[in-house]
This record gives C-alpha cells, structure tokens and sequence, in this order.
C-alpha cells in the first residue's frame, strides 16, 4: 500500500471487517496492474477517516461492520470523495440493498461470493460507467458484459426474519418470512392495520429505534419480537418468530448457520481460485498469505460448528467436558492471534480444571465478542480466588444495553441494532460450557465505558 504507486494506477481503498477478505481483494485488483489499494480499514469510521486522508479514485465499502456500517458512513466517504467511484460490497441484499446505496451515493453493488474474475469485470464497468458519468459523456451500456454474470439472489426474500417496509401506514415490501409470521399478507400495497392492526398502533407511538417489543401476531397466534427503524415516512420493521418449539428452532439454526458459514466458504473459494489460475506467479510471501487465509477461514468455520453443536448438547444435557489441571495464563495465550491487540494481566498464579479444548472455545468467543461489539484497548485479566478461577475480558466499547442484559446469554439474543455478524450463539455457549465444568459466566459494565465478561471456573488443588 504505497503512495508512490505509478500514476495511472486507479487507487483504491477497500473497507471491510474481515481481514483475509480485504488481502485476497487487493491481490485480486493489484494483479491486474490496473490498481494499487493505498490503504484498507474495518469499518465506517476508519473508512471516512481513510478516504479524507488518501483521496482514492475508487473505494470499496462493505456495507455489514461493527461501529459504523457501509450505508452509514456512505454519505460521509462521498462528501469527502466526491470524485471516486464507491462500490458497495455484501453477501445480502440484491434489489433492497442496490436501492439504498444508490440513493446514498454509491456508484454500484457488488455481491461477495462470486468468482474473483466476475467481480474484476463488474468493478471494471462500474469505473467507467462513473467516469463517463462525471465527465459528460456517454455512459457505457452495461449489455453484453464480459462475462457470465451470476444469478442474482434476493437474499432479503430468504432471510430468516420477517421484514416489513412500510410507508404512511401501508405496506410497501414484505419478505416471505413476514407473510409466514402474519399470515395474511396476500398483496402489498395494503394498510398495515387491515393485516396487524397491533403492529400498526405501535408505529403511530412513535416507537424508539432501540426498543424490540414482542406482539401476538398471525394465525395461529405467535409471539414476535418487532425491532423498528425509522427513515423519514419510511418504517423498517424486522420481525422475529420467539422460538417457542425443536422444529422452530432447528428451522432457525440452519438459517443462521447457512449465513454465517457463506462468508468464509466464499473467501475459501477466492482463494482456490487465485491458486488455481496464478499459482506459478505467486511469490513465497504470497503463498504464505493464501495458506494463512485457508488456515483462518478453516478455524472460523470450525469455530461455527462447534458452537452449533455444543448448543444442541446444551439444550438435550448431552454436553460433555474432560477436565484437567492447567496453567491459566498458558492457556490463554494458546488462544491469541497475532492480529488480536490486547494485554493479558495475570493478577496472581492460578491453575484451573477446565476441558482445554472447551475452555478455548469460550475464551475465543469472548474475544470474538469484544472484537465485534467492543473497542480497543482489550484486555483478558486472570485472578486466582481460593477455589475459583477468574478470567475476565474487558473492552471499551459502548457497552451493553441495559434493557438487554437480562437476554444477553440466551440462544440467538441480538441486542437491537446490532450490526456486526455472528450466530447468536456464542455467549449462549461460554455460559452452558462454563457451568458444565462447574463455573459460570457473567457480563458486567466497565467504569467509565466498556464490557466485562466473566468466566468463572473451579481452580486445580494445590
């Protein structure tokens, strides 16, 4: 990522919160001699930051990240570059998602996923078509691309959650799930008080952006938990079915599982096909690289598996634990990656009886946690109190809402908002792992700001 970087080089700056994403992408673009990314950041506020200081010619924005997310910071990157080509990236979304980067100023929308030589074509096009665009001229048709375009999926029409746009009272969108949560949605364009008339009344209230309220909706009757978000005369409402039975949940569980694991196979498939196709012009730092991405994309997957499976251990009592005598603070740092900044303070010596493999997995999905809903400075804290082991994990972040606490440890909990991906089920799992092995888990607020997880686990005897 050089500023020295040859003058007819577009430069680029690719925004992303998945680093092994942004590095196959800038080998992808850079392999083309055609562009050189001058910088990368993780998310909307590093991305506004990012395209102030370098002033790129095309950029990058995943639209799903912790902090600030891609349609947020989207007004901000183009007010700071209004000349660069701004090309929205995500695994959701097709037409719902085009609409809303387009409004906001993107210059096109690009799903993840695809073969890298698809991609390469479609941000070819766009660049030009944006400075056609700019300077006056006849705009390239997008008939006839270069290549074999990939079917376009409506995600949102596959989600596991209902959705609902409504505008001054009337239904403008509704996905297949909410037509399966309300049962009567046979066309849109219908007053929403003629289909749930409850869910109606409460849009009139005025409902805060942070509140979810549950309603009994449809026939037969379900309890659904209605999180609103509001644009102008637009209403965003996203509606969850409260698992209420083993088919519901199973039905949900393979939803999530199936979004969560697309990121990582498609990051897998990039790189296959980079091998694949230019293997013998990869320099050994390169090789490296492509074996570091397979072998984090690997673990994620395998990451994601495990707490499936532990979360249908958990709920038939099946959850098995072998546990052994362990130095703590070792432990610990068997679970660090290079890429994770944080201080460990081991506050007195402790060995602990814990299931090492599990206890990685817990410490891991704390980390992971306070990596997606947390901020910087981190910190994993080991005390030692007669017969208990204290690990605690502590960011500076926002915090927990206090209204969501009481949910935080529950299967599939998401606070309203929340951006950032992920199963639900992690913290689920450090809690029915910990209290197999005889401990728990706990969350705390951390004075002035932040989080404190807490796991608590039975110390080795002396």
């Amino acid at each position: 990522m050089s500023e020295s970087a040859d003058p007819a080089l577009l430069r680029v700056v690719v925004v992303d919160d998945t680093p092994d994403l942004r590095d196959l992408l800038r080998m992808a673009l850079e392999r083309t001699h055609e562009f050189v990314v001058v910088a990368e950041a993780e998310n909307g506020r590093e991305a506004v930051e990012a395209a102030t200081e370098h002033q790129p010619d095309v950029i990058f924005l995943d639209i799903a990240m912790p902090l600030m997310d891609g349609l947020e910071a989207l007004p901000l990157v183009r007010r700071a570059c209004p000349e660069a080509t701004i090309v929205m990236l995500s695994g959701f979304g097709a037409a719902e998602m085009t609409a809303r980067a387009l409004a906001g100023g993107a210059d096109g929308y690009i799903q993840k996923g695809q073969p890298l030589r698809a991609l390469l074509a479609q941000v070819r096009t766009l660049v030009a078509r944006s400075a056609a665009r700019r300077s006056g001229a006849a705009v390239p048709a997008q008939d006839d691309p270069p290549f074999e375009q990939p079917p376009v999926v409506d995600h949102l029409e596959r989600a596991p959650f209902g959705f609902l746009h409504v505008r001054r009272g009337r239904v403008v969108r509704a996905n297949r799930e909410a037509g399966r949560l309300l049962g009567d949605l046979a066309a849109t364009d219908q007053p929403l008080a003629s289909v749930a008339p409850e869910l109606a009344a409460h849009l009139l209230g005025d409902p805060s952006p942070d509140d979810s309220t549950v309603f009994e909706l449809g026939e037969p009757p379900r309890h659904v938990l209605a999180t609103v978000r509001r644009s102008g005369d637009d209403h965003l409402l996203y509606l969850q079915a409260q698992v209420g039975d083993e088919a519901e949940l199973l039905r949900r569980a393979i939803a999530t599982a199936a979004h969560e694991i697309r990121g990582p196979v498609g990051v897998l498939m990039g790189v296959a096909e980079t091998l694949a196709l230019h293997e013998k012009d990869l320099s050994s730092a390169q090789r490296e690289r492509m074996l570091g991405v397979i072998g984090r994309q690997t673990r994620l997957l395998d990451n994601i598996t495990a707490d499936l499976l532990a979360a249908g251990q958990a709920q038939h009592g099946t959850l098995a634990v072998h546990l052994e005598k362990v130095e703590t603070v070792e432990l610990v740092g068997s679970v660090l990656d290079e890429e994770f900044n944080l201080v460990v303070v081991e506050d007195s010596p402790a060995y602990v009886m814990t299931d090492p493999l599990r206890f990685q997995q817990m410490l891991s999905n704390l980390l992971s946690n306070a990596r997606k809903y947390g901020e910087p400075p981190f910190l994993v804290r080991v005390t030692s109190e007669d017969t208990r082991v204290t690990i605690d994990v502590e960011d500076s972040g926002p915090g927990v809402p206090e209204e969501f606490v009481p949910r935080l440890f529950q299967e599939y909990a998401r606070a309203p908002g929340a951006t950032a991906r992920g199963t639900g089920l992690g913290l689920f799992v450090v809690r029915a792992l910990a209290e197999a092995q005889g401990g728990g888990a706990s969350y705390a607020p951390r004075r002035p700001h932040g989080s404190v997880f807490t796991l608590r686990l039975p110390a080795a005897p002396s």
